[in-house]
């Protein structure tokens, strides 16, 4: 982790009206050019930080909870950086199973299959090595989960140029699908089950926990302490979607997507 996360940056509200602009305008993802490129991650925290105020403050809502992304190995080589990245998911693109989603409202809409934990207390102030074991007693439930991102046409091959801008642009995030709870009683039989993602019901793959950063403590601690070197930290409520287990879709219209955990939960979102 890099204490520069948490350092501010001149030219971060500038970047986020920049790519406010290139969503409303449709324009296709890539890097940001001078002088809205962050340099570094501290500029692209600090830009990601202006992009989600905007947001809030345009749509009158709040941060509803966080995502973890990049979390892979072959992520992490694709994007030319070693380590995981987060991002915000605003209050007013939660939804429940079952919800809709228009195509046509992303430039390419994303899908990926994952698992959210939620916090049952307040992360005590001063700690800052968080590790699996010291997390779990703070978590209270678990959710399957879809999050919807955009990628607005990317051209992966080049993602290592656009790396900072995709940190900026608060890691493509457009939302989140929350599924059957999970309770905190259940989570060793969660770690031990092998999940299912289906599109119109058929199977499309499998994932483990493991799958994402080893397992979803490990990604839990993870963002606890990025948050800590942020100067922030977890309240009881907030939660958190911690990657992808299955690899990402693309979804068209009249496709359902469904994340199932064999006698734990499911969680289904239809594309229109």
């Amino acid at each position: 982790m890099n204490k520069q996360a948490s350092l501010p940056w001149s030219g971060a509200q500038a970047t986020a009206t920049e790519l406010r602009r290139q969503q409303t305008e449709r324009v296709p993802f890539q890097a940001l050019s001078p002088p809205f490129a962050p340099d570094n991650l501290s500029q692209a925290y600090a830009s990601q930080d202006a992009l989600v105020t905007q947001l809030s403050q345009h749509r009158n809502t709040t941060v509803g909870a966080y995502k973890i992304a990049i979390t892979t190995p072959a992520m992490r080589a694709f994007v030319g950086f070693d380590d995981a990245i987060s991002g915000c998911v605003l209050a007013d693109s939660v939804f429940a199973s079952g919800h809709a989603v228009h195509a046509a409202a992303f430039q390419h809409l994303i899908v990926e299959f994952e698992l959210a934990l939620q916090f049952g207390q307040d992360l005590p102030e001063g700690k800052d090595d968080w590790d699996r074991y010291s997390i779990l007693p703070y978590l209270a439930c678990a959710y399957p989960s879809l999050e919807i991102a955009d990628d607005r046409c990317a051209d992966y091959a080049l993602l290592k140029k656009g790396f900072f801008s995709l940190v900026a642009e608060n890691a493509w995030n457009h939302g989140a699908v929350l599924g059957t709870a999970i309770a905190a009683t259940d989570f060793e039989r969660l770690w031990q089950t092998q999940a299912t993602a289906y599109i119109n019901d058929q199977a499309i793959g499998h994932g483990h926990c493991s799958d994402v950063m080893g397992h979803p403590l490990i990604a839990m601690a993870w963002i606890a302490n990025h948050f800590t070197e942020r100067g922030r930290r977890f309240k009881q409520g907030d939660w958190v979607t911690t990657g992808s287990w299955v690899a990402s879709q693309f979804p068209l219209p009249g496709q359902t997507l469904r994340f199932a955990m064999p006698a734990l939960g499911e969680v289904t979102l239809a594309v229109c």
